[in-house]
């Protein structure tokens, strides 16, 4: 079994987060209680793992899980529980992240590209095969 999981059982049950559990993590670590930090740390995994698949995001899942788990820990005294559901609040957050991400990847490879064909006269991907036998 996946230590992850094993550390935060109570947060997720067969990679679901229970919300109420999910709160209580993140008021324990806002006040200052660092000792289920495992468990929020592992329920923070499953929802960017999550969303990721989801949404079949073309990017790289360690880079993009990375620096939604930085902009997590950044926001996380943000969530006001009277505003909505922990659980909304940072799919939100991860989500929008993620498109921010998938956009600067998008960006750089056309940029890429035009420079290739600038460069060398045709496209980087061309429509037809390239013989590089001779």
């Amino acid at each position: 079994m996946d230590p992850v999981v094993v550390s935060c059982y109570y947060c997720i049950v067969s990679e679901y987060i229970n919300n109420k559990r999910f709160e209580q993590l993140i008021k324990l670590h806002c006040s200052g209680n660092y000792e289920n930090l495992n468990e929020l740390m592992g329920c923070f995994d499953v929802l960017i793992l999550n969303i990721i698949d989801a949404f079949h995001f073309k990017v790289d899942k360690d880079d993009a899980k990375q620096e939604c788990f930085i902009l997590v820990l950044k926001t996380l005294r943000n969530f006001n529980p009277e505003q909505g559901s922990a659980f909304n609040y940072f799919t939100t957050v991860i989500l929008n992240n993620l498109k921010l991400v998938a956009t600067k990847i998008k960006r750089h490879k056309l940029k890429l590209e035009s420079y290739f064909e600038y460069k060398f006269g045709f496209p980087a991907h061309p429509p037809y095969p390239l013989d590089v036998s001779s």
